[in-house]
């Protein structure tokens, strides 16, 4: 089980938004979907490899101001 979070903060107009995903992660092996994922992501670092998340639970709020 692993948990992800994302989020996105405008200081300025003090809005944004935060969404986690949690669920099980496993290794992308199939050629295919990795090639297709390599060219989606942007990494921080260098992918030497390709998980994925099969979301469970998905909860998120937004923040106005």
């Amino acid at each position: 089980m692993v948990v992800y979070e994302a989020d996105q903060i405008d200081l300025e107009a003090r809005t944004g938004w935060s969404v986690t995903v949690t669920g099980r992660a496993g290794l992308v092996t199939d050629p295919h979907a990795v090639a297709r994922y390599r060219q989606l992501l942007i990494p921080w670092i260098d992918m030497d490899h390709v998980s994925r998340i099969t979301a469970e639970i998905v909860t998120g709020y937004r923040l106005s101001p």
